[in-house]
């Protein structure tokens, strides 16, 4: 039987990409942390890293071993809090991987009650496309995903829906007169459109419908964020494509008004993504029911 302290000093080294800064981490020597990695490697009789100048990444085995390796511990960790009593104290860190739009819009406030009522968790929030936040749901950087469910589905993951959201098209004062009254979607054509860069949910939903709707526009701007995008269709640049939820505050303040064209606008729903078989941590799953329970 292998050491459990080699799969803990694994976990370490996979989760850091570095040995060196593995070996701060666990408090040993680099030479030790590289033994006990060959030792484990020699005893499982495979590699799990590929060696590169920066460091070192988890091959395929590996990876399959780190979220194994990384399920015990959380069972561990589990056991631990449950022997020594601390169901009331909660001191554990959520890692969520979120869509800006959600940020603004919905998880805030659920982080607020939940925080009030166990002030010892600590959330870790990582905002980026869904498309990256999946690559870092898949090497355990991150808990679970709360965001638009992408086109494809991913059968590695699971995905629990808890709402949808419609993209629409959003314009400042400049263009209020498309307000009010239905437009053509041809029309869409003599105008500005600002959109968000790939691989964005946004700007794979917006293609399809140019695609969808025979449509020949090429975007006026490409831009990273939403929030950046929302700035620039304030100011007059063109017209944005957001999804309802994200500007539903500005709607009402009437700093952008929604145009209505004649065909359909866009769903799409929201909600969880987690990774298949893994073993999330009892604070992770209450905060995830917390979410889903509406």
């Amino acid at each position: 039987m292998v050491n459990l302290e080699l799969y803990r000093i694994f976990y370490v080294v996979a989760k850091e990409k570095n040995i060196t800064k593995a070996s701060q981490v666990l408090n040993i020597s680099q030479p030790a942390v590289t033994k006990h990695i060959k030792n484990l490697e020699y005893a499982l009789g495979e590699e799990l890293f590929i060696r590169t100048k920066k460091g070192v990444i988890l091959n395929e085995y590996g990876k399959k071993i780190f979220l194994n390796v990384k399920n015990a511990l959380n069972l561990i960790l589990d056991a631990e809090s449950d022997l020594e009593d601390v169901k009331n104290s909660h001191s554990a860190t959520i890692k969520i991987g979120i869509s800006t739009t959600l940020v603004k819009e919905y998880l805030i406030d659920y982080i607020e009650k939940y925080h009030d009522k166990y002030p010892n968790i600590i959330f870790d929030i990582h905002t980026d496309s869904t498309y990256d936040l999946i690559k870092k749901l898949k090497i355990g950087e991150i808990d679970f995903i709360l965001s638009k469910f992408p086109n494809n589905i991913d059968y590695d993951l699971n995905y629990q829906k808890i709402g949808s959201m419609e993209y629409i098209f959003v314009a400042s004062k400049k263009y209020n007169k498309l307000t009010k009254k239905n437009i053509c979607v041809k029309d869409l054509e003599n105008y500005d459109i600002l959109v968000q860069k790939y691989p964005s949910n946004s700007r794979k939903s917006i293609d399809l419908f140019f695609k969808e709707n025979n449509l020949n526009i090429i975007p006026k701007m490409n831009i990273a964020s939403s929030n950046l995008l929302i700035s620039f269709v304030k100011m007059g640049y063109g017209i944005g494509y957001v999804t309802d939820m994200y500007v539903q505050s500005e709607l009402n303040k009437k700093e952008l008004y929604k145009i209505n064209l004649n065909v359909p606008n866009k769903k799409v729903d929201f909600g969880i993504i987690t990774l298949k078989n893994n073993v999330l941590i009892k604070d992770c799953n209450n905060f995830i029911n917390t979410l889903t329970s509406i």
